[in-house]
């Protein structure tokens, strides 16, 4: 069913990823298209002369301000003159661009020629400003009144009716709509593709460390956790992995989805009774580990046989009584052992208390060694116990596996109690 699911909804994505970046292709092109043939009317000589006239107004302005800055002391006359010498310098151009465009009622060339003699003769009341400011008022006057006539010219050919100037602000109002249009509707896209690539990213990044089947974390997350986050010392830290007994039988007898559900309801038990700073991950197949720091060291060893009741009790699952049994094995960490060896510890103890009757949980000592020929699930030697028989006693079904004194500063059962 997740399969399925997930083959119905990826379809959907990539369709949703493929429509944006195609919105997008078409959106470029067909703006593009348009601001190129919009860019062709605006590059005639008649739409520079506009823009010429309009940057010369701009200078106006800033010159005019410039001045009644000056005039209240808040910038210096170099600066005022160099704005005068930048007006001065547009006029010659204008003009000449002006004649070009020949007789027509709206050509600026007679205004620009006036204003630009009338500035040259206000030039030398304009440089006594830099030894007396007496008629700077008057200046500012003069230059208000050219800038007028600049909007006056503008406001006369903007009325007149087929007058190019109108058609080049349309041209340029709809420029810069198309742009922005563009520009937001890149974000928009581009931003809606980021989301599905990073809500895609996150889910695989989820798929790699979760176990499809329960919820569960995977033995990737595990080993990727313990060579990390307890890569160098396992103070505070125990790890009891969960063997199942008797569950090929429920798979052989009841067919695998029956025996899926059986695992997938487990899961949910033994997440709900574990502490809640443990973390749970499927190793594969019918077998767990448990990550349960610890302060007290009866925290564990009380998980444990929890789990191993949790797991003996019998479940209806599509009409059938399914049980099973756990077999445990705890292991405690401290400052001079890994994630990783901790992990074959626990695993040691689980095969002992699997060897000795099952359905109980062992905790590790040092007098459990390994033994070559037997494999695991982590192709990892399978442990088998070889116990000290005055020290090795084995307590009743769901109690733990007695271990001799530790020898090497390893817990053992003996410091439980």
């Amino acid at each position: 069913m997740i399969r399925g699911t997930r083959l119905k909804v990826m379809p959907v994505k990539r369709i949703m990823l493929v429509g944006c970046i195609a919105l997008m292709a078409i959106s470029v092109v067909m703006t593009t298209h348009k601001i190129t043939s919009l860019s062709d009317r605006l590059t005639n000589s008649q739409s520079k002369l506009v823009w010429y006239m309009l940057s010369l107004s701009n200078e106006y302005d800033a010159l005019i301000t410039l001045l009644q800055r000056f005039q209240s002391g808040e910038t210096s006359f170099d600066h005022v003159a160099i704005q005068h010498e930048i007006l001065w310098s547009r006029f010659p151009i204008a003009i000449a661009m002006a004649k070009e465009e020949g007789n027509t009622r709206t050509n600026p060339s007679l205004l620009l020629e006036d204003l630009f003699t009338d500035h040259q003769s206000h030039e030398a009341s304009f440089y006594t400003l830099r030894f007396s400011t007496h008629n700077i008022d008057e200046l500012i006057t003069h230059y208000q009144q050219q800038r007028e006539r600049l909007g006056h010219y503008f406001n006369q050919a903007l009325s007149l009716p087929g007058n190019g100037y109108l058609d080049q602000t349309k041209l340029l109002n709809q420029l810069g709509q198309l742009t922005t249009l563009m520009t937001f509707g890149m974000i928009a896209v581009g931003g809606t593709v980021l989301l599905l690539v990073a809500h895609d990213a996150k889910r695989y990044y989820k798929l790699a460390r979760e176990d499809q089947l329960t919820g569960l974390n995977n033995r990737h997350w595990l080993f990727e956790t313990l060579n990390h986050r307890y890569g160098l010392t396992t103070q505070g830290l125990s790890i009891l992995v969960i063997d199942l007994d008797g569950f090929k039988a429920i798979n052989d007898n009841y067919g695998h989805d029956v025996g899926d559900m059986f695992l997938k309801s487990l899961a949910k038990r033994f997440v709900a009774e574990l502490p809640s700073n443990a973390a749970l991950a499927r190793l594969g197949g019918d077998e767990f580990a448990a990550i349960v720091p610890f302060e007290n060291k009866t925290l564990p060893e009380k998980t444990a046989k929890l789990l191993v009741d949790i797991a003996h009790r019998q479940s209806l699952l599509l009409g059938y009584r399914c049980q099973a049994s756990a077999s445990i094995g705890v292991a405690f960490g401290c400052g001079e052992i890994n994630g990783q060896t901790l992990l074959s510890y626990a695993d040691t103890a689980m095969y002992m208390a699997k060897r000795e009757g099952k359905n109980q949980y062992c905790i590790y000592d040092t007098t459990m060694h390994s033994a070559p020929g037997k494999q695991h699930t982590r192709v990892k030697p399978r442990p088998e116990v070889r116990g000290n028989d005055a020290g090795n006693r084995f307590s009743i079904k769901g109690g733990p596996v007695r271990c001799s004194p530790n020898k090497n500063g390893l817990p053992s059962t003996d410091s439980l109690k």
